[in-house]
């Protein structure tokens, strides 16, 4: 289907806040339509959107989108997904480098204690129709984006995947008839450049393209004293293709290839807080200064926000990644006939410090990957409006991620590692060349093979009144391979004095597992929607939706212990959702409102088998999560050239059943904790977010602009065991941009700023007892820059 850009700055922001029941994601397109020039009264513009197939007024459709376009995005000096999400109030973001991220919606989604390739993503990542399992392939730079749609609520009845949570939906701009030439440049603090070209022509009346290369590049934020550089810089290349075959008005082919890789020193932590050496009970432990006083190490810094760190070993990481698709639509008489074929490589080779500190502890901790996917649909729809509304469709999903895990322990590792409590003079010291050169090697191969069936049918009984209902079979074959052993340029056994050698024979076997097994199991579930919709008044309109999510089982490829059933069971989620959309004030006032309330039960996430011993600690069905709360969006555009936007979400998302939890820092001392009724992580209460804009006609053809944007995020826990030193403290954030451009868009002149006040936060902190720290991923600094545009 054709995208249907939004064209006016400041007007294009959209929070529909209805039925994440409707499960609509991947074709949710949004269009603006602006009021006639010669209206009276200003007006907000009308939303379209092509979320089921056919073009309609997004107030009547009972699906919950927020959406931001690409031209909003630019003008606020945002170039990557993670840095858009603060005007996604439902939207959470963590991590700390490109394969380690993790996303929820109302507080539901990927299991925020870390990547696991083994498990599903709760969240669905989407361009241009295409299913991205890998984060790290969607949070780099943003090339040609035309909107990013989050649509809230378990999705599966009219597309491909099936998602629990919701779907991010990037939307690219499609070639065009019309031959055009873009340039842009932006320059800005810590030597950011940003230079994009694109080139858009038309071969003939039924070929046309679009080529497009963005380069990115940025100077350190975050000084590493050894190296004496600054890291955390940027070094990235995104490269498009994207041909338009239409030899008739009824049947469009569009083919895309990509190509992007991100490289640079970036991926670390910095130290937030040291951890205590008393724990709850009352029991001393040896603390993060004790053990690095063993080793002769001082650090350079324990406070994040001084921008300071002291990694002595490489932290260099590159991501490439590309893809080719093509989407074949055929309009026959009533309807629409779509194939989106795509396959997709993405590899994450990191070159990781494996402490995180200044200590020769742990050398190289990576996990390299080489994920490869191959996905079909075949899809039907209805268009146009009549008694019966359908769309159905066929979709295959072929997976396989080539995991390589290394760990290779330095010369500090023994000194640092052993657990003796008492003072350092009264214990003998180990030799440093039990684990000095060890490597733990794991070999871990994901695959995934996914057949689904999935329609939707919206029976209009009368103008007023329609319902809606959705069914989605899916089966699955998934297998997994580990194979773990020891490696490295460590000293044999036969070299040590014979009174270490049986200790180092048990610490090499700890610390350097040997395992292997290969597993299987398929697996299959209906699931499904029902939405009751009633049209108030022209203005008004109110839904009810419940709906069934689904997200697949999974296999927790780790170390298997006795009694670990290594099969995570699929999580299932039951969702309703009661909203409002009105539209008064003579079109001025748009104000959207919807009360949710989800069960997530068989949640995944960490879990401590207290059953075997030692006790095991692995991803596991821990229990019900239940996220309800109340989401508020308002459109305003009170005169000519301002328009204005406010989005809210209220969240109570806790863990209603979560006994059996890895305990944190401070309770380390027992074996579990019971987190329920707790906040759960990674899901803020309040989130707030907002944008205004003015745009005053200069003279001739151009136009003066200005706008600002803020948000605000409440406190929420990083980890899943709500340890309390993962606390992040809430935060609000500002950016102001304005410029000058000429009305038609031929060239445009404008300065941006974002995080105005310079505010210190985190995006993630993750609790390390090993090290005794806690070691946070902090957020970006002030940024400001200059953008020149230019189009011909």
């Amino acid at each position: 289907m054709r995208d249907y850009r939004a064209r006016t700055i400041g007007r294009s922001f959209i929070i529909t806040l209805l039925g994440g029941g409707a499960l609509i994601a991947l074709p949710a397109v949004a269009q603006t339509t602006p009021a006639a020039p010669d209206a009276a009264d200003a007006s907000v513009a009308s939303i379209v959107v092509t979320a089921r197939y056919r073009k309609e007024d997004a107030q009547k459709v009972p699906i919950a989108i927020s959406a931001i376009s690409g031209d909003t995005i630019a003008a606020q000096g945002a170039f990557n997904l993670k840095q858009s999400v603060q005007q996604l109030p439902s939207l959470n973001i963590q991590g700390f480098s490109g394969r380690n991220q993790t996303i929820t919606i109302r507080g539901i989604g990927t299991n925020s204690g870390g990547t696991n390739d083994g498990l599903e993503q709760g969240v669905g990542l989407y361009v241009d129709g295409v299913y991205r399992p890998r984060t790290g392939s969607v949070i780099t730079d943003l090339i040609d984006v035309d909107s990013i749609q989050l649509l809230r609520g378990p999705q599966g009845t009219l597309f491909g995947k099936n998602t629990v949570a919701g779907a991010i939906d990037i939307k690219t701009r499609a070639p065009s008839f019309t031959n055009e030439a873009k340039a842009e440049a932006t320059y800005g603090n810590y030597d950011y450049f940003r230079g994009y070209v694109s080139l858009n022509a038309a071969l003939n009346d039924e070929l046309a393209f679009r080529v497009s290369y963005l380069r990115t590049s940025r100077g350190g934020l975050i000084r590493n004293s050894v190296y004496d550089e600054d890291w955390d810089n940027l070094n990235n290349h995104s490269a498009r293709f994207d041909l338009l075959y239409k030899p008739t008005d009824t049947f469009r082919l569009r083919f895309i290839a990509d190509y992007s890789i991100q490289k640079g020193d970036v991926g670390f932590q910095s130290i937030a807080a040291v951890l205590p050496t008393t724990l709850s009970n009352g029991t001393q432990v040896r603390g993060f200064y004790r053990r690095a006083a063993d080793v002769g190490y001082t650090p350079v810094s324990v406070n994040a926000f001084d921008r300071r760190v002291d990694l002595d070993s490489s932290q260099y990481d590159e991501m490439p990644s590309y893809g080719f698709q093509a989407q074949a639509d055929l309009d026959l008489s009533g309807v629409t006939l779509t194939s989106i074929t795509a396959y997709r490589n993405w590899k994450w080779i990191p070159n990781y410090d494996g402490d995180q500190i200044g200590a020769q502890i742990s050398t190289l901790g990576v996990v390299e990957t080489d994920q490869q996917q191959f996905s079909q649909e075949f899809r039907v729809a209805s268009t146009g409006e009549r008694t019966i509304d359908y769309s159905a469709g066929l979709y295959f999903f072929w997976q396989e991620a080539d995991d390589v895990q290394r760990s290779v322990y330095g010369r500090d590792a023994v000194a640092w590692l052993r657990t003796a409590n008492t003072p350092t003079a009264t214990v003998s010291p180990l030799p440093s060349a039990i684990l000095d050169g060890l490597e733990a090697y794991a070999h871990v191969v994901p695959a995934t093979h996914s057949y689904a069936a999935y329609g939707q049918a919206t029976w209009n009984i009368s103008p007023r009144f329609r319902l809606t209902g959705g069914l989605r079979y899916t089966y699955e074959h998934k297998t997994g391979l580990y194979d773990a052993d020891a490696r490295g340029d460590v000293a044999p056994i036969s070299s040590l004095p014979v009174e270490y050698q049986a200790t180092a024979i048990a610490l090499r076997a700890a610390y350097a597992p040997v395992a292997s097994y290969y597993a299987k199991r398929n697996s299959d579930n209906i699931s499904g929607t029902l939405i009751a919709a009633y049209d108030l008044s022209d203005n008004a309109h109110a839904y009810y939706s419940y709906s069934r999510g689904y997200k697949s089982p999974g296999i927790n490829l780790v170390r298997q212990t006795l009694g670990v059933d290594i099969f995570v069971k699929p999580e299932k989620v039951d969702a309703f959702e009661l909203g409002l959309k009105t539209r008064f004030a003579g079109g001025a006032v748009e104000l959207n409102g919807a009360l949710f309330w989800t069960q997530d039960k068989n949640y995944q996430a960490n879990y401590a088998n207290t059953s075997v011993s030692p006790a095991a600690y692995y991803i596991a069905n821990v229990g019900t999560l239940r996220s309800r709360g109340v989401e508020l969006d308002a459109r305003f555009a009170p005169v000519e050239g301002l328009s204005a936007t406010f989005a809210a979400t209220y969240n109570d998302a806790k863990y209603t059943s979560y006994a059996n939890a890895v305990p944190d820092y401070l309770n380390s001392d027992k074996t579990s904790v019971d987190l329920s009724g707790r906040q759960a992580s990674g899901a803020p209460k309040w989130s707030l977010g907002g944008t205004i804009d003015y745009t005053h006609q200069a003279g001739g053809d151009r136009d003066l602009y200005i706008g600002a944007d803020g948000s605000y995020r409440s406190s929420y826990y990083a980890t899943v065991n709500l340890d309390p030193y993962s606390r992040i403290p809430g935060y609000a954030l500002f950016g102001a941009h304005a410029g000058i451009r000429q009305s038609e868009g031929k060239w445009d002149v404008s300065v941006w700023v974002r995080n105005l006040f310079n505010k210190d936060y985190y995006n993630t902190i993750s609790v390390n007892s090993t090290y005794g720290v806690a070691l946070a991923s902090i957020g970006e600094p002030r940024l400001y820059g200059l953008t020149l545009k230019g189009r011909i």
